[in-house]
């Protein structure tokens, strides 16, 4: 996984935004650039190499000297969905995944994968379980949604709608039950986490944090062929523009609930989902 964070921060950069209003978390990045182009192949290649990692258990993992790459990746190939690219989310929830793993303090506790009840099936639930500890020790828990899109304006419209569905009270405790059932991290943490999700706290007093990652084809990506003065003060434009979107939204988070929007604008998404099916079938 070091050589896949390190190729992330090489790739993916954090666009500093400033931004008010009621959500508390936005944060903003783009794909660097060369030769005058957006580097959005390797992006692909980078979603294409992290699927084990994704896909896998800890447990798993642990074999990686002793089972060959190849045998490893069709395992975790097999549990990506069968459906079409443009109806699936796994995609979007391997890039999710690579964010959460790289540039934020989330540690993934389940893999969600696994818990598939069919190949033709979604991910049922949150789109990613990671789990962070706080400065006071406490233990935050990452239910995410991601949104693998090409078009802005229909990626929040489905994360509104997926993310009110999912903060319920019921909705919280159904997938908490399946959750802590399928702990695949070992050590401390584990142990520390499955106490923690055993405990019977009241969903009222745990600490979430729900990181909802936006993509979309961007004209300023697609208009630019360097990441310079203009192609900064067009994705500002841009980027303020969907935000002020996503703050006329109403969301029903409790006070514990804390919105995380993540906005990747892209070249062309259906570009990626092209490469990553045919990556797909080649391993299946």
């Amino acid at each position: 996984m070091r050589s896949i964070k390190e190729r992330t921060q090489n790739l993916i950069h954090h666009f500093k935004l400033s931004t008010s209003g009621q959500i508390h978390g936005k944060d903003s990045y783009h794909l660097d650039y060369e030769g005058g182009v957006c580097r959005q192949d390797e992006l692909s290649k980078l979603i294409r190499d992290t699927v084990i990692f994704f896909a896998l258990s800890s447990k798993e993992l642990e074999s990686l000297d002793s089972d060959s790459l190849a045998k490893l990746q069709k395992r975790a190939w097999g549990r990506i969905s069968d459906r079409k690219s443009s109806m699936k989310g796994d995609y979007g929830e391997l890039l999710l995944f690579l964010i959460l793993e790289v540039y934020y303090p989330a540690k993934k506790f389940v893999t969600k994968a696994r818990l598939r009840s069919s190949k033709g099936d979604e991910i049922k639930g949150y789109d990613c379980a990671h789990f962070s500890i706080e400065d006071d020790g406490e233990i935050c828990l990452w239910l995410g949604e991601a949104k693998f899109h090409q078009s802005f304006s229909s990626a929040i419209t489905k994360a509104t709608e997926s993310i009110n569905k999912h903060l319920t009270i019921k909705s919280i405790k159904d997938e908490l039950s399946i959750l802590e059932g399928n702990i695949d991290i070992q050590g401390e943490e584990a142990e520390k986490l499955e106490d923690f999700l055993n405990s019977g706290k009241s969903i009222d007093k745990i600490k979430f944090k729900i990181p909802i990652l936006l993509t979309y084809d961007s004209s300023v990506v697609q208009s630019n062929s360097s990441i310079c003065e203009k192609f900064s003060d067009e994705l500002t434009e841009e980027l303020n523009s969907h935000y002020l979107n996503i703050e006329g939204k109403k969301f029903t988070n409790p006070e514990n609930f804390e919105l995380h929007f993540i906005l990747l604008p892209l070249k062309q998404v259906k570009e990626i989902k092209d490469f990553l099916e045919i990556i797909e079938k080649t391993h299946k």
